[in-house]
């Protein structure tokens, strides 16, 4: 009689969600949306879909980081380079984007914090002589 005690106890503990375990979250996803905007020009739409993703940064603060998006020209495709999941606290994503003048690289960085998820880095960089930004070492093959 006692086993089942132990066995209904096990059961439940089981069964009960981890406390603090994140809301599922598609990075992907969220991460495509802004590069669509960028790739259109949209700077406001690009720098208020951010900003919801930013806790502590405003939209206005991303228009200035964005700006730049301008010069180079029209969007002609967008394309998804990388995407690493580090299980259940980090996400990295890179897009490139093919404008008329130059590649353009954006880098997400999702991590979970107080069992939420947040972008805490957006990254912008124009192509250099190699096909992806230099200081982005951990893309190349070893």
């Amino acid at each position: 009689m006692a086993w089942h005690r132990l066995l209904l106890v096990v059961s439940l503990f089981i069964s009960t969600p981890a406390v603090g375990q994140p809301t599922p979250f598609d990075a992907l996803a969220a991460s495509s949306e802004i590069i669509k905007d960028l790739a259109r020009q949209d700077i406001d739409a690009a720098a208020a879909a951010t900003s919801k993703l930013m806790e502590a940064t405003p939209a206005d603060r991303l228009h200035g980081t964005f700006r730049f998006v301008k010069d180079l020209g029209p969007g002609q495709y967008t394309d998804l380079v990388y995407a690493r999941d580090y299980g259940h606290s980090e996400k990295d994503v890179i897009y490139k984007i093919d404008f008329s003048k130059n590649f353009l690289f954006v880098r997400f960085l999702y991590h979970v914090d107080n069992g939420a998820w947040h972008l805490i880095h957006i990254q912008l960089k124009t192509e250099d002589e190699l096909p992806f930004p230099r200081d982005w070492t951990h893309i190349y093959p070893q």
